[in-house]
């Protein structure tokens, strides 16, 4: 199915939903509405690297125009040396698309709503397949890198848009989702971190559900359930909801609001990206935990300075905990690339990326910088700080026009 049948045919199937319930009301004159939902504006490029497999989320095609932009995912098998194509076809993707690899090569994909297509889809495969299989989510994906998580053991999580930004799981081979979360929630947990809304979602090695959130104070928002060593769903009946917070105060100057940029499950602990804001500049501080119960170890804070934004995030690297940030200017001319290995190491700058650089990964040793031009993938990489090099070229089948 292209992809502009695939959105004419969720805008009909809503309509004939509405048109029965209108009809069996009884109204005289029945008027039928078409729901719209607002489209968000899509992920930030990422990446993840867990043991198994690499992926890369980016966007290809005219990146000046929306209705022309589609959003591709890419992979490269532990031990492969080459990046490939990997996005669930049939779904219109403009919207933006978010992944949940697990730790065992199986990942899932979500759609973000797009054009006429008014809800969110998810496709998942098995690990070292190639065919994808459909499912849905309850509601409308977040539009951030890590709303999605896969467990070890086949559960899945998932960060929804909306006010309290509610996160549902589903086990693995179940039809049914339920609600383990909303910022609500999270909101009187901790004095110190009043949450505003979930940005991400992880699952541990134990199959508890961790998620992370902005916080309107210098605390950093990562939040366990009181048992995560068992996996146990959290007691939404509970006085503090069964959650406890795993966050410490982030250790940069002046900081007013966290927001976990990325979160994720690494062996039996997690790892992530905090941003903390307050004055004219921004800092980044790499997060870990030993365990899903507590994060334990903080970078020194990388200055983001006024006019310059996070424009890409990765995780994984060659010893799994590795995280790295792209900043860019307004103008986009600028580019600066830093990443730090893991608890106890220091920010590392890389060479400047090559021009047009839009995303990153970090895979063993080496980090990847990913160009797009049009339906043409460049890929650059770089061994630690070295020089860049070009290494691989990919031609995208993008359908212009499929989305107008």
């Amino acid at each position: 199915m292209s992809r502009r049948a695939w959105l004419v045919l969720g805008g009909l199937l809503v309509a004939v939903v509405v048109l029965v319930v209108v009809l069996v009301s009884g109204s005289d004159t029945p008027t039928v509405t078409v729901p719209t939902v607002s489209l968000q504006s899509p992920p930030a490029p990422s990446s993840t690297t867990t043991p198994a497999l690499a992926t890369g989320v980016l966007a290809m095609g005219n990146l000046s125009d929306p209705a022309n932009t589609f959003y591709e995912l890419f992979d490269r098998p532990a031990g492969a040396s080459d990046w490939t194509l990997a996005t669930p076809p049939g779904v219109a993707d403009n919207g933006g698309l978010v992944v949940g690899p697990s730790a065992s090569g199986a990942l899932t994909a979500g759609f973000l709503p797009a054009a006429d297509l008014t809800f969110s889809v998810l496709a998942s495969r098995a690990a070292g397949s190639t065919q994808w299989t459909p499912g849905d989510v309850p509601g409308t994906l977040a539009a951030e890198p890590d709303a999605l998580a896969a467990g070890p053991s086949g559960q899945t999580a998932a960060v929804l848009s909306g006010n309290d930004s509610p996160v549902e799981a589903q086990a693995s081979g179940a039809s049914s989702w339920h609600r383990v979360a909303t910022a609500g929630d999270l909101a009187g947990v901790h004095g110190g971190c009043p949450v505003t809304r979930i940005t991400s979602v992880a699952v541990t090695a134990s199959g508890a559900p961790v998620v992370g959130a902005h916080c309107t104070g210098p605390q950093v928002g990562i939040f366990v359930p009181r048992d995560a060593s068992a996996g146990v769903t959290p007691d939404l009946d509970a006085p503090d909801r069964g959650w406890s917070r795993a966050g410490s105060t982030l250790g940069a100057p002046g900081v007013t609001a966290t927001t976990v940029l990325r979160l994720q499950a690494e062996g039996a602990g997690i790892a992530g990206l905090v941003e903390g804001s307050g004055s004219a500049d921004s800092s980044i501080v790499g997060v870990w935990g030993a365990s899903a119960t507590a994060v334990i170890a903080q970078s020194s804070p990388l200055t983001v300075q006024s006019g310059w934004a996070v424009r890409a995030t990765a995780t994984g690297g060659s010893g799994g905990l590795g995280v790295a940030v792209l900043l860019g200017t307004a103008s986009a001319r600028g580019l600066r690339l830093a990443g730090v290995a893991g608890p106890g190491q220091p920010w590392v700058s890389y060479a400047t990326p090559p021009s047009g650089t839009t995303a990153v990964a970090l895979v063993g040793d080496e980090v990847d910088a990913f160009v797009p031009a049009g339906s043409t993938l460049h890929v650059w990489a770089a061994t630690g700080t070295g020089p860049w090099r070009q290494v691989g070229q990919l031609t995208v089948p993008i359908q212009y026009g499929s989305s107008s």
